[in-house]
């Protein structure tokens, strides 16, 4: 997709899923909006099995849980994007597994309370949000290389098939922290407390890795099975029903609890422990299923750094009020789902986030890059960096 704009009042940096809210939010309020993603597909850490005949849905590969009725952000924009639920199936009993060397105890495990998923999966909210942005706001296979605070605005530097220089008025970051302090060159610097606060904060799902296996049907159900797994030897350490609502297509998912290292040493072969894994589980019909992804997020270079690789596994907490401050005499901007104060690093930590960052902008009001009552014509700039 590419877009025939040279400059545009806003700029947002990642079309995931905070960038995109944040993007349509904007333009609902007729601001100039342009949204650059490094990836060729929008959708950020939202990643989707799509059928090869006929490109529909069928299953998550990243978040794929919502809870509604604790999470009024996400209930807000499953009502203002006209998106359906459905509850994560949990009837029956799970399965204990403890390796290949003993057989599996079956139990009732008590539920998650409130857990319910997309219809068509949080992919659905990736579609809803594009389908309502202006054509030609979206331009994708173009990572950020710089930015540059001028007297003239924001100048925003991007590679791929056309190498492009942006000028925007208000730059706004929607990528992990650690990734756009550690992948962009910013000139001139960022002011150390603000590179450290980014640094600092882990990125969810970073270490993390996801499987689905699909079958023709939830054969499990009939032996009243939830499809749900507990497994301290894994490589599937949490496993649940990934089927539609109909039942049709099946699926069950996982997530991996191998670490990075053993994944990696593993490589094609995963897929056979996790098929062992199934087969243990829930019996010969997990021999031949349709197909087994797996997304390994420790080796995608846009969410996950060294710093995040060489942490243990843990869910980010609320950050520091730097991340969610406006920088460069409020020309620069961070959202992202690292920077809610609300279900930081979830799908409503990123709704939460693009609302608050486009609220902050949108009361500024609207602007020009000579109008020296609202956007300073010189950015302060110490020997720091930017303010």
């Amino acid at each position: 997709m590419t877009s025939s704009a040279t400059d545009a009042e806003i700029m947002i940096v990642g079309a995931g899923l905070s960038g995109l809210a944040c993007a349509y939010l904007l333009a609902e309020t007729g601001r100039s909006v342009l949204v650059v993603e490094a990836r060729e597909e929008p959708g950020g850490r939202i990643r989707s099995v799509f059928d090869d005949t006929t490109g529909h849905y069928l299953a998550d590969l990243g978040p794929t849980w919502v809870w509604p009725a604790y999470q009024p952000v996400v209930r807000r924009w499953i009502d203002r994007l006209g998106l359906e639920l459905f509850s994560q199936f949990t009837n029956g009993n799970a399965v204990l597994d403890y390796g290949p060397d003993a057989a599996p105890d079956v139990r009732f495990l008590p539920a998650q309370d409130g857990n319910m998923r997309l219809k068509g999966g949080p992919q659905a909210l990736i579609d809803q949000l594009i389908a309502g942005l202006p054509e030609g706001t979206l331009l994708t296979g173009s990572p950020v290389k710089s930015v540059s605070v001028t007297r003239q605005g924001m100048d925003v530097s991007v590679s791929g098939d056309d190498e492009k220089t942006f000028r925007c008025e208000h730059l706004i970051v929607a990528l992990p922290p650690r990734i756009a302090e550690r992948t962009i060159e910013w000139r001139p610097g960022l002011p150390p407390s603000l590179t450290a606060a980014m640094s600092q904060t882990p990125t969810w799902m970073a270490p993390h890795a996801k499987v689905v296996a699909l079958f023709e049907r939830p054969f499990w159900r009939d032996n009243g099975l939830s499809g749900r797994i507990a497994s301290q030897a894994g490589p599937i350490v949490e496993g649940h029903d990934h089927s539609s609502p109909e039942g049709s297509p099946a699926a069950l998912f996982g997530f991996i609890g191998w670490p990075h290292t053993l994944r990696a040493e593993a490589g094609s072969h995963l897929k056979v422990h996790v098929r062992d894994q199934l087969h243990r589980c829930f019996g010969p019909a997990c021999l031949e299923p349709r197909s087994i992804h797996v997304e390994d997020w420790a080796t995608d270079r846009y969410v996950t750094s060294p710093r995040d690789l060489a942490e243990p596994m843990s869910h980010p907490e609320t950050g520091p009020d730097i991340l969610r401050s406006p920088h460069a005499e409020g020309r620069l901007w961070f959202t992202g789902a690292e920077t809610a104060t609300r279900s930081p690093g979830l799908i409503e930590g990123a709704l939460d986030a693009a609302e608050r960052t486009a609220g902050q902008l949108s009361a500024l009001g609207r602007s020009s890059l000579s109008d020296d009552r609202s956007v300073p014509a010189s950015p302060q700039v110490s020997k720091s960096g930017i303010r």
